[in-house]
């Protein structure tokens, strides 16, 4: 079952793209089965995941930040049989800033610097 998100968060990083290209590379529309009944494509709202736009949910995996290119090396793994690994596919960890982290680099200040000691 993919899900592809089209709320406005995944919409302007190109979730249109992805989702046209899911319809065109299954040849289904909404809400419909491919004919080996494989995969079933619904478009939906809001998965939860707008900072890693664009994504699809299959079954109960995310796959994020997505490109077009992506989306095909998914479909296919699936067609194989094995499990493509989810979560961001642009190299990122989790939602982090593209690039790695870019505040709170150093470690807090300990108690009695800039903090009260009772």
């Amino acid at each position: 079952h993919i899900q592809c998100c089209t709320t406005t968060p995944c919409m302007v990083n190109g979730a249109y793209d992805i989702w046209d290209h899911l319809k065109q590379t299954l040849g289904v529309g909404n809400d419909q089965t491919t004919d080996d009944g494989m995969f079933t494509l619904l478009e939906v709202e809001c998965l939860g995941a707008c900072s890693n736009a664009p994504m699809i949910q299959i079954n109960d995996e995310y796959y994020e930040d997505l490109t077009v290119k992506d989306v095909d090396e998914i479909i296919a793994a699936l067609k194989r049989g094995d499990t493509p690994v989810p979560g961001p596919y642009n190299g990122r960890k989790a939602a982090e800033p593209v690039g790695g982290p870019t505040t709170l680099l150093s470690d807090p200040p300990g108690p009695g610097k800039l903090l009260r000691t009772d």
